[in-house]
Formats: structure tokens, C-alpha cells, sequence
């Protein structure tokens, strides 16, 4: 027991020099990987279609101009790879409705790297900002995982189930 105190006490002793660098640190990290408030799913429940059906995934390949919409380096510059997948941006697994305003076009590697990630604040804002530069004029750049009514109906509402 005696050797475990002392163990303890010079661990403590050691980060006490640091704790000037370490809450910060932290508290950066905390507000890095926050999630944007009001732009995820506004339900608990799973939309039914998975992937994106239809014109959906025409149209979220289409407004990317057929390229990756991922960036090139964190969160500047573009990825110059065709675009071969619609993706969400706030993924269908965490409640991220399969609708064009929350579609996003990846090509298989950033698609890979993304996998179900809930986007932080900063990558949402930094996408929002680079379809600014090649979104068709009149679209709207900005990422919302909301359904309407209407495509509420389009997905088969009354199919949904809470999810368990």
C-alpha cells in the first residue's frame, strides 16, 4: 500500500507542471468535436430508405458537379476525385434522414474514412462553405438533416418504427 502512495504522489507530482497546458488542451478538444446544433436529425426514429433512391443520388452527384466534395487537406481545399458515392453528411445511423439537403457526394476513399462519423460544427461549416465555390447558382449550400412532410410520405412514414 505504501508503495502504491508513492507511486500515485509522483505521478500527480509530474502533471502538476502540465495542468496549465493539459485544460486547455481539453477544452479545445471539447469544442473541436462538438456537434452543430440544429442542422442533425430533429427525430429518434430511423428514416426507412437507407441509400439515396431515385433523383436523390442523381442530384446530390449532380449539384457536386460529379466530384468528391471531401476535403483535401482537414477542412481546406477540395478532393479532386470523381465523386462516386452519395453519402450523409449526418449518418443514416444516427438518425440522419436520406434526403438531398443532407447528401453529400465522396469518392470511395473519403466515403471509407467518414464511415459514420457525426460531423463536428467545423467540418459541416467548412463544407458549407467550399459548395459555395461550385454549388449551381440559386442551390442551397447548407447541410440540413431534416425531412419534410412530403418526403416523409415519398419514404413510406407509416413504415417507421422507434428505433429499439
Amino acid at each position: 500500500m505504501d508503495m502504491l502512495g508513492i507511486l500515485l504522489s509522483g505521478v500527480w507530482g509530474a502533471l502538476a507542471n502540465f495542468w496549465p497546458v493539459l485544460v486547455p488542451l481539453l477544452v479545445v478538444g471539447l469544442v473541436v468535436s462538438f456537434p452543430m446544433l440544429g442542422r442533425g436529425p430533429n427525430s429518434s426514429r430511423r428514416d426507412p430508405w437507407r441509400g439515396f433512391k431515385y433523383g436523390a443520388r442523381a442530384r446530390v452527384l449532380e449539384r457536386a458537379g460529379s466530384r468528391c466534395e471531401g476535403s483535401l487537406f482537414w477542412a481546406w481545399g477540395r478532393c479532386p476525385t470523381v465523386a462516386v458515392e452519395a453519402d450523409h453528411v449526418f449518418p443514416h445511423s444516427k438518425g440522419g434522414p436520406t434526403v438531398v439537403s443532407n447528401g453529400q457526394a465522396l469518392c470511395k476513399d473519403h466515403n471509407r474514412r467518414k464511415s459514420n462519423m457525426t460531423p463536428p460544427w467545423w467540418y459541416v461549416l467548412a463544407l458549407e462553405k467550399r459548395r459555395r465555390g461550385y454549388f449551381p447558382e440559386g442551390e442551397d449550400v447548407r447541410v440540413y438533416a431534416v425531412i419534410s412532410e412530403s418526403e416523409l410520405e415519398t419514404h413510406g412514414y407509416n413504415l417507421w418504427r422507434p428505433r429499439g
